[in-house]
């Protein structure tokens, strides 16, 4: 299976951001060459040159080439994601970015229908790509990049309605859940990820989580490459 990486955190707070190569900065990033992005709502991405490195597939065909795909019909997203995950071997990394909105866009398709049944068929179309990115074979890392939401004083995963938080409790699917923490220092604005359960400034529960000994810190930079380059470290450690 992939490694299962879910982002978390409120809009503007670093999550798609921490894809971008910036050595300038010592932000490693993910290397466009081995990386699929999957852009739910097609905003543009946050970072200099991100048209000229991730190309779109073309419309109707399999995605032999490119690394882009805009959609929000999560039928197609599953079927580029199994493709992705057993056709492309340059591919290392599959990102599905504002997932919230696999079920937010559909929850307002079809505004004007009532019952429970809409409200199960977008939890079941927002498992089966979470489901379909965490079995890619070995080898991939599989990114959901999500918003948040509070309840009762304690962070989360949004969603909407109630199926996902009581009967599959989506943070339990993946081994690394990351939140974005926004810090104000002397030096400024500082993006950062909480790897393991802290609390904000506010006191609000963030819980984050990641295997012991692979973050020395509870705080680090808000960089997809710094991460996969500690976990990598931490796969390969001798006991």
């Amino acid at each position: 299976m992939a490694k299962a990486i879910a982002i978390v955190g409120d809009s503007g707070s670093g999550k798609s951001t921490s894809m971008a190569q910036m050595p300038e900065l010592g932000v490693i990033g993910l290397d466009p060459k081995e990386t699929f992005i999957i852009n739910i709502k097609g905003k543009d991405l946050p970072f200099r040159g991100w048209k000229k490195k991730y190309i779109p597939i073309a419309d109707g065909a399999p995605p032999t080439v490119g690394n882009y795909l805009s959609s929000h019909d999560p039928d197609l997203i599953v079927k580029v994601i199994q493709f992705v995950g057993t056709q492309r071997p340059d591919i290392k990394n599959l990102v599905v970015d504002d997932g919230q909105y696999v079920m937010g866009q559909e929850f307002m398709d079809t505004a004007n229908k009532t019952g429970y049944e809409k409200f199960t068929k977008m939890a079941k179309h927002m498992f089966d790509v979470i489901n379909a990115g965490i079995s890619m074979p070995d080898g991939k890392n599989f990114f959901l990049l999500t918003h948040s939401d509070e309840d009762n004083g304690v962070l989360k995963m949004k969603t909407i309605g109630k199926l996902l938080d009581e009967k599959i409790v989506l943070a339990g699917l993946f081994t690394y859940v990351l939140f974005t923490v926004i810090k104000n220092t002397p030096k400024g604005v500082e993006y950062k990820f909480a790897t393991n359960r802290t609390q904000d400034d506010r006191y609000v529960q963030v819980p984050a989580k990641s295997p012991i000994g692979v973050f020395e810190d509870i705080l680090i930079p808000n960089d997809l490459g710094y991460v996969l380059e500690r976990i990598a470290e931490y796969d390969s450690a001798e006991d």
